[in-house]
């Protein structure tokens, strides 16, 4: 049972609060502690997720990620400013292979970085890379060759900012 004014929107998974909270382990639906409904439609105790994203922005159960997309905008664009401004050395850059965990889409010769690689689909930085294709100088220098080209949604979002 949910709010009306919510139905249409929310993320239905059939039996989720007949299971354990994926933290502390307590029968959801027996419990008199508060549950919260995670984007990804996975429920956990209010609390037990409070405690949660202090630390990791992931549900425990799926790994997409806990908050909803607008209150992860300003985090990963401090992440995207944070690469940025501290390029990998030639010696430690990587191409990858990566794979978004809250979009699933993938993405090739991606260029790695030791805070996080960016999804070009979803803008979210929850992605695990699948396989490093190069490493060191030869990275570096198919890098410096084929410089990422920026997505149309950072694109536009940077234009309607500017105006």
């Amino acid at each position: 049972c949910i709010d009306k004014s919510l139905f249409d929107s929310h993320n239905c998974k059939s039996g989720k609060y007949q299971s354990n909270c994926p933290v502390c382990q307590e029968d959801l639906f027996s419990s008199r502690s508060a549950s919260h409904e995670m984007p990804c439609g996975h429920a956990i105790h209010w609390e037990c997720f409070q405690q949660l994203v202090s630390h990791d922005s992931r549900c425990p159960v799926c790994k997409k990620t806990a908050e909803t997309r607008e209150r992860m905008l300003g985090t990963w664009e401090a992440m995207a400013t944070g690469i940025a401004l501290q390029p990998v050395p030639p010696e430690l850059a990587r191409v990858v292979n990566i794979t978004c965990n809250d979009c699933e889409e993938s993405a090739e010769k991606r260029a790695w970085h030791f805070l996080g690689i960016q999804c070009r689909e979803c803008s979210s930085f929850n992605t695990a890379v699948d396989e490093i294709v190069l490493a060191g100088e030869e990275a570096y220098e198919y890098l410096e060759i084929h410089k990422p080209e920026e997505s149309p949604r950072r694109r536009s979002s940077r234009r309607s900012s500017v105006m």
